[in-house]
């Protein structure tokens, strides 16, 4: 059977499922519109019954109500005359104290009355019934006569549907059981207490309850209509989707195997095969691609996992062994590289990936992996570690070159200062023999020129002094140990102050992070900061020196602020770096290293350091220190 005949198969069994499918539908439809049908007709019935029972029930309670009392007075007139089958009852007629004039109502007379000129809502009509009537108005017709017979033989009810002026109402009787107060007009006829005197009857017209009924027959049928027709719609579109899932399916068929054929492909370019080695059968399954890498014949490849072993490099053959072995054991899917021999003595590289399956006993059923031949980038590899290696050592002799250059350059930087000092104390030393012993034969201008030679070989041992800290800074080792910012920060201040006599100095300390780092390092760095913000405080009345700092996850940060001079940010780059000022010599001292040294100290540390200012309204440096080398 080819693939035309089975896709006319698929369709025709759609539509047949559909077929049926409808039928079933209008079927339920149809039973459910007539079961309703019918309830609504016993439900249009069972609601007029209510009515009319209430209706019944308001006239006896009525009439028990007047037959408690006797009948009750009224003033007679032409609507309600002396009621003349009481006649014979003694005080028919009353006259009051007031010379009104009253006349009996016996209890049916009020109901009858009550039923004449009071109808109900839906044209009820009611009236009582004997078949011994003191009023000839009262006697029964054929249905109540048939009702009033059965009420004496016990029945608490009797109802039918029956024709009125052509007109379909609903007839229901209720018998009158005669009571105590009923024998004053009823005792000459023999009646005692308990008799079925007779009944109450109401007629309730059906037209309205009908008409109610019709709205609903057509509600019932629009609805079931509207839902059998969504149904018809519904089982439509399910067929139209099956036969869409039916022609999606063949050409997801044509579309496997052309995608069959691409991974062939695919495969083929990749240098990528994919092989099952069956474990109950021992029957190897490789891809034509494996076939390709392995450089074999399928023709004489015995199709075994053994035949696959001696296709592998001897050397290599136990480590691949070993490892699906392993595999297969520990239920753990393998990636190794390993060696091809081929026939001619070339070496080929494979990346080999495995993963077995197993049955619900646990044992091994088959084996599935993959070969990509990777012998190209296996070269480009080595090549790669090949000249990595010679980069490395390139970047060791270069950083050898830059270490002793280093510590020549700082041996000459130490050699040239030690070996300026000796001069420098020469010019101040003589500088000074001059000042004290030659002073009168000097003028004002002599001397002055040698105050200035005085002050500035003081400037250039200064300048020496912080050109050798600068230097030790970077070959001294870190000692780490746990330092208390707060008080290493107020030690200095106290010590700085103690320098600074007749300077009114003001210290605002936070709460400030503890930290681990070299102490006497962090001590500089402490040093360097305060003693510039009361440097640049010099103009101020009184110096106001903030110290605080802040902790979280990375790093805590520390800052001085102060109220001093400040600086333009435009040249913040330049603050950091050795012999840059920003403020002229002859407005603050200083040789334009002690930040650089801070920098330094900060850097070594693992930390920040940078600066905001706003010119004459001061400036705060911030630097930060590894959150990791903190001690909590």
């Amino acid at each position: 059977m080819n693939n035309n005949s089975l896709d006319a198969n698929s369709s025709s069994a759609v539509l047949r499922s559909a077929v049926i499918a409808a039928l079933a539908w209008t079927t339920v439809l149809a039973g459910s519109l007539a079961w309703y049908l019918v309830g609504n007709d016993q439900q249009t019935l069972a609601i007029a019954r209510r009515e009319a029972a209430a209706y019944i029930a308001k006239d006896i309670a009525f009439r028990a109500w007047a037959t408690s009392h006797g009948g009750v007075y009224v003033p007679p007139t032409e609507r309600t005359p002396p009621n003349p089958y009481l006649a014979g009852i003694p005080n028919r007629d009353v006259e009051t104290t007031s010379g009104k004039k009253l006349t009996l109502m016996n209890p049916a007379y009020v109901l009858r009355e009550l039923q004449t000129h009071f109808a109900g809502p839906f044209g009820e009509k009611g009236r009582i019934t004997s078949l011994q009537p003191l009023n000839p108005i009262n006697a029964p017709d054929a249905w109540e006569r048939s009702a009033l017979l059965r009420c004496a033989e016990g029945a608490q009810e009797v109802s039918a549907v029956s024709d009125l002026d052509g007109i379909p109402h609903l007839r229901v009787m209720k018998p009158f059981i005669v009571e105590q107060g009923c024998l004053k007009c009823h005792g000459r006829q023999g009646y005692k207490v308990g008799d079925v005197r007779g009944g109450i009857v109401v007629s309730l017209s059906l037209e309205p309850f009908y008409a109610d009924s019709r709205r609903t027959y057509r509600n019932l049928m629009a609805g079931h209509g509207a839902v059998w027709f969504i149904g018809l719609m519904g089982i439509g579109f399910v067929t139209r989707q099956n036969r869409r899932r039916e022609s999606e399916r063949k050409v997801a068929d044509d579309i496997l195997r052309s995608n069959e054929s691409s991974l062939a492909a695919a495969q083929r370019i990749a240098h990528l095969g994919n092989w099952e080695l069956d474990l109950v059968s021992n029957v190897l399954t490789w891809s034509p691609e494996i076939y390709r890498i392995f450089e074999i014949d399928p023709r004489e490849f015995g199709a075994s996992y053994d035949a696959f072993l001696a296709a592998i490099h001897p050397d290599d053959r136990a480590m691949v062994n070993q490892a699906y072995t392993d595999s297969v054991a520990s239920r753990i899917p393998y990636d190794i590289v390993h060696r091809l021999l081929m026939k001619d003595g070339r070496i080929k590289y494979v990346n080999e990936k495995c993963e077995t399956r197993y049955g619900v006993d646990g044992k091994p059923l088959r084996s599935l992996g993959t070969v990509h031949d990777i012998t190209e980038r296996q070269r480009a590899e080595e090549q790669v570690r090949a000249l990595n290696q010679e980069l490395e050592q390139r970047v060791k002799d270069r950083t050898v070159q830059l270490e002793t250059a280093n510590k020549e350059l700082e041996a000459f930087a130490y050699s040239v200062s030690h070996d300026l000092r000796a001069p420098l104390r020469a010019i101040d030393g003589f500088s000074h023999i001059l000042l004290e012993d030659y002073a009168d034969k000097l003028d004002a201008d002599g001397r002055h020129y040698l105050d200035v030679v005085r002050a500035n070989t003081v400037k250039m041992g200064q300048l020496i002094d912080d050109i050798l800290s600068f230097s030790r800074m970077s070959r001294r080792d870190i000692e780490t140990a746990d330092l208390n910012i707060g008080a290493l920060a107020q030690s200095v201040f106290e010590e700085l102050r103690a320098a600074a006599p007749g300077r009114t100095l003001r210290l605002q300390l936070g709460d400030l992070p503890a930290a681990r780092g070299d102490r006497a390092m962090i001590r500089q760095v402490l040093t360097n900061l305060i003693s510039n913000a009361i440097k640049f405080t010099g103009p101020r009345a009184e110096a106001v020196i903030e110290i605080g700092g802040t902790a979280d996850a990375n790093e805590n940060h520390y800052y001085v602020r102060d109220n001093g001079v400040g600086f333009d940010m435009q040249y913040v780059d330049k603050l950091f770096g050795v012999f840059q000022r920003l403020h002229a010599a002859e407005e603050f001292e200083g040789t334009g290293i002690g930040l650089a040294i801070v920098k330094r100290i900060v850097t070594r540390h693992g930390g920040r350091v940078w600066a905001e200012s706003q010119l004459g309204e001061g400036a705060t440096i911030h630097f930060t220190l590894p959150a990791d080398r903190a001690s909590g």
